[in-house]
């Protein structure tokens, strides 16, 4: 009898033991499955974010090509006030010297 319960105690721990085995190989899937998706997933988002760097470079890229035409339209704007000031002067001292 002793040898028969150690057998049915032996048995009863190797079943469940046996089943934890199989359920964990498709958990295993499940858990490798899920992380092929957030692989996936995660590829998308770093497509869409690398889309979206460069359209914002390229934004920037004109912001800066904007800038720089209005900075040079202010310094021939004031070249233009400075030779404008420099000809109402001459203008008025050749008006001072004919008085």
């Amino acid at each position: 009898m002793n040898t028969l319960r150690k057998l049915i105690t032996i048995t009863v721990m190797i079943i469940p033991l046996g089943l934890a085995g199989c359920a964990s190989e498709s958990g295993l899937a499940q858990v490798r499955a899920k992380a092929d998706a957030a692989q996936v997933a995660a590829k998308e988002a770093q497509v869409t974010a690398n889309e979206a760097l460069a359209k914002a470079n390229a934004v920037q890229d004109k912001q800066y090509e904007a800038i720089n035409r209005a900075d040079t339209a202010q310094r021939t704007a004031n070249a233009a006030q400075q030779t404008a000031n420099q000809a109402i002067r001459a203008e008025n001292a050749n008006n001072s010297g004919n008085q």
